[in-house]
């Protein structure tokens, strides 16, 4: 089986956009996608398995920071380590005077969750009624972080 990681190329978002849609209640518009494709502080990149687009990832690095803004793996492939692929090449391309990431996620997204604390991170606070909801009400956004600093 054929895999590669590649920065995100315009013809790439129709595929991304699907992905998007199937994977999330409130999916992004692709005007969220392409308008950060050409920032120099955004990071992002599609994992391809068979030249198929699988999933993909878009960061934020600024002032020793990043953020995760979106990841998103196929739903038809969730549950086989291809959003921890991602994850870990995400980190892998930061920049050295990066010393966390950051990350928000559902409070019921606890296969992301668990993901999250499988490699590293840890749960800082909760923004409380932060995501709009499918049913009535809203739901609460975790904030987590991944500290780079080596420890000694």
């Amino acid at each position: 089986m054929t895999e590669l990681i590649r920065a995100i190329q315009e013809t790439d978002l129709a595929s991304m956009l699907r992905i998007e849609q199937a994977a999330h209640s409130h999916p992004w518009p692709l005007n969220q996608f392409s308008k950060r494709l050409d920032c120099s502080r955004h990071l992002h990149a599609v994992l391809l398995i068979e030249n198929k687009i699988c999933g993909y990832y878009l960061a934020s690095e600024v002032a020793g920071e990043a953020e995760l803004l979106n990841i998103s793996v196929d739903t038809s492939l969730q549950g086989k380590g291809l959003g921890a692929k991602l994850l870990k090449h995400l980190i892998s391309k930061l920049k050295a005077d990066t010393s966390e990431v950051f990350l928000e996620v559902r409070a019921s997204n606890v296969p992301a969750i668990k993901l999250y604390e499988k490699l590293g991170f840890h749960q800082l606070g909760c923004r409380p009624n932060y995501y709009p909801c499918t049913k009535q009400g809203r739901e609460d956004a975790l904030l987590y972080a991944l500290s780079l600093l080596e420890t000694t």
